[in-house]
């Protein structure tokens, strides 16, 4: 029998275009070189090689992170807005705990109420058995 091997988790494939590389990466990793290396050839113009190295590397560290970052099945812009969102907003959380067994408590207390309640309307309207 012919067999073929699918993937656990379907959601997890990425298409590769160049290198191994996907769509977004491509994307990201070309921009990045767009941008850092005609910086790094014309900024040692205006600046010494050492401060045009650490402008490329602040330029291109976050295209790159842009590209190849992922977490929990969100990208770099996802993750950025949740990560904000968890940790600069104000959060409320409220703690309530109650046993399992309170609800069969409160259920046996009804009956019992019921029970009683309904003993008193027999003995007082005169339906004693």
């Amino acid at each position: 029998m012919i067999e073929i091997r699918i993937p656990k988790e379907i959601k997890t494939y990425r298409e590769k275009l160049f290198f191994g590389l996907t769509l977004r990466q491509c994307i990201c990793a070309g921009a990045a070189l767009l941008i850092c290396v005609p910086l790094y050839i014309w900024g040692n113009r205006f600046l010494p090689q050492e401060a045009v190295s650490w402008v490329v590397v602040l330029i291109a560290a976050p295209l790159m992170l842009a590209g190849f970052f992922r977490y929990n099945d969100m990208n770099f812009e996802q993750f950025a807005v949740e990560f904000i969102a968890h940790h600069f907003n104000p959060q409320k959380r409220i703690y309530e705990y109650e046993p399992i067994f309170m609800d069969l408590r409160r259920m046996y207390l009804l009956e019992e109420y019921l029970a009683e309640t309904e003993h008193e309307a027999q003995t007082t309207y005169g339906f004693v058995d």
